[in-house]
């Protein structure tokens, strides 16, 4: 009976505890799949529900070319430079930017650095930290406007195409300004195939 009594308690023990979990379990929020872009913006670059689509198209977008490698001057889709990778990237989506970095900051409205939202250009001096020089740029993918902080794809020399944080202490030692080429308005070409069949927007 001894033997019995230590399985008949055993499977008590474990009933009850399954029964403990189903009841958590039941008060848990149901988790729905959602779309396709709805799972890659929880899963990759992005965390902003209210993400204008087209914005998330771009992002999207962008983060096809992760692992590109970096080429000094060259502007895709086998290699890039920083402003290389930003200019392609917008020019598929109707934007036509400045070649280099320092100009790039000319094509949007500049915006304090409590602003910055996903899709706009930030920019960095180059190796040599301090002052307003550019010599870098990249398109932010997450933003924190309370704390001043950002995630960013580009074209790092090291990395290649990569998705960084404005906490590291290179870019934070190094961050110049950000300026949002995308307002609310939507290139003509929007909604029409913008990857192959767009006219450039001028600044």
């Amino acid at each position: 009976m001894t033997g019995f009594r230590k399985i008949l308690v055993m499977t008590l023990v474990a009933f009850a505890a399954m029964l403990s979990s189903v009841s958590v379990y039941a008060q848990l929020p149901m988790q729905k799949p959602g779309t396709i872009k709805e799972q890659i913006k929880n899963s990759t670059l992005f965390n902003d529900e209210q993400l204008d689509p087209l914005i998330a198209d771009l992002l999207d977008y962008a983060s096809k070319f992760k692992g590109v490698r970096y080429r000094l001057g060259a502007t895709g889709p086998n290699r890039f430079d920083c402003s290389g990778f930003t200019s392609y990237v917008f020019s598929k989506f109707g934007y036509k930017l400045n070649r280099v970095s320092r100009e790039q900051v000319n094509n949007g409205k500049v915006i304090a650095k409590n602003e910055i939202q996903p899709g706009d250009l930030v920019f960095f001096n180059g190796r040599r930290a301090g002052g307003s020089r550019i010599g870098h740029v990249g398109i932010v993918t997450a933003s924190d406007n309370e704390k001043e902080t950002f995630e960013f794809i580009h074209a790092s020399i090291s990395q290649g195409v990569v998705v960084s944080k404005s906490t590291e202490t290179y870019y934070d030692k190094r961050y110049v300004k950000a300026c949002r080429v995308i307002e609310n308005e939507e290139p003509e070409v929007y909604g029409s195939d913008m990857l192959f069949d767009y006219t450039l927007r001028q600044f």
